[in-house]
C-alpha cells in the first residue's frame, strides 16, 4: 500500500510522538493494556455511546485509565511519561461517560513526558504500577527517575 504524505513532508510528527503511547486501564481487579483507546476504540468504548452529562449515566461504573508513554533514556528504552484519565460505563445501556477534552490534554502531557499520578488513589497506583513492572520488567529499569518515583511506595 502506497502511503500519502497529505502533510507535504515525509515524515508525520505525531506518528512518531504517539509511537511510544499506551493505555493502561484498571477496571474493577482487572489490568490491561488497549492500544485502541488512542483513537477511543479500545474494547470497552467500541459500542458505547458517550454522554455530555454524567447524570445521563447513573449506574456507570467507573473505570481508571492510564496514559503511558516510552522514551529511550540513557540505558534503554523505558517509561517515562503517565497521566490518568475516567471512563464511565453502563454496559447495560451502551452509555458511557468521558471527558474527552480532558483525555486529550493527558494524553498530551503524558506524550511530553510528565508523570503526575498524585490525584489517583495510592491503591489505584499500586496495582498499575505493579502491571507496568510485571509485564516488562526491562520498560521498569529503564524508566524515567519521575515515573518510578511516582509508582513508589
Amino acid at each position: 500500500m502506497q502511503k500519502l504524505n497529505l502533510t507535504g513532508t515525509s515524515k508525520h510528527q505525531t506518528d512518531d510522538q504517539m509511537k511510544g503511547l499506551s493505555a493502561v486501564f484498571l477496571d474493577g481487579d482487572e489490568v490491561f493494556i488497549d492500544n485502541g483507546a488512542i483513537h477511543a476504540k479500545s474494547r470497552l468504548e467500541v459500542g458505547v455511546k458517550f454522554v455530555d452529562d454524567q447524570s445521563a449515566v447513573p449506574d456507570a461504573r467507573h473505570i481508571q485509565g492510564l496514559w503511558i508513554t516510552l522514551k529511550r533514556q540513557e540505558n534503554g528504552l523505558g517509561y517515562a511519561g503517565a497521566m490518568p484519565f475516567d471512563l464511565w460505563i453502563d454496559d447495560s445501556t451502551k452509555m458511557g461517560y468521558k471527558k474527552l477534552s480532558e483525555q486529550v490534554n493527558q494524553m498530551d502531557k503524558a506524550v511530553r513526558g510528565q508523570v503526575d499520578v498524585q490525584g489517583l488513589p495510592r491503591e489505584v497506583v499500586n496495582k498499575l504500577g505493579a502491571h507496568l513492572q510485571k509485564i516488562r520488567p526491562d520498560l521498569w529499569e529503564n524508566a524515567s527517575d519521575s515515573f518510578r518515583q511516582a509508582f513508589s511506595s
